[in-house]
């Protein structure tokens, strides 16, 4: 869903993305509000893939476990909207972590969500230093 990644620090992302006619959210054409939590959650994942990246580690596999808050401004986003995500890390453990994500179009905040994650991987029992699983096709979830 992130079509590219821009400023970073040690917490936080922005990434960049224009939704398009094919995205797999649009819902009737339009984007629902409750789906930028997905998108915010993409975003988290970039980060992840970023810091692994920067540590010579390969990419793991997260999952969204929760989402403590969100406030949606807008009722929903069209197709052509180009939106910049910007997720901060509040905290941050080997198996969890939380973030804040805040998702804005022409420079207006139209979501604010707190979102929990963990390495599915190590829930599952693999030592974080391991080679992640790869899925059923045998891809692996990089970038998303």
């Amino acid at each position: 869903v992130c079509d590219t990644a821009g400023e970073e620090t040690e917490d936080s992302i922005v990434c960049y993305t224009t939704i398009r006619p094919d995205c797999l959210l649009l819902d009737g054409g339009v984007l629902r509000a409750v789906a930028m939590i997905e998108i915010v959650a993409q975003a988290c994942a970039v980060y992840v893939g970023v810091n692994a990246s920067r540590e010579g580690k390969p990419p793991r596999v997260g999952m969204l476990v929760g989402c403590r808050e969100a406030e949606f401004l807008v009722d929903h986003i069209t197709a052509g909207d180009e939106l910049t995500i910007t997720v901060c890390r509040v905290f941050g453990h080997v198996q969890v972590a939380a973030f804040t994500g805040v998702v804005a179009r022409a420079g207006a905040v139209v979501a604010r969500v707190h979102l929990s994650v963990v390495d599915a991987e190590m829930a599952l029992g693999a030592p974080a230093d391991q080679e992640p699983a790869r899925g059923a096709a045998g891809a692996q979830e990089s970038e998303t």
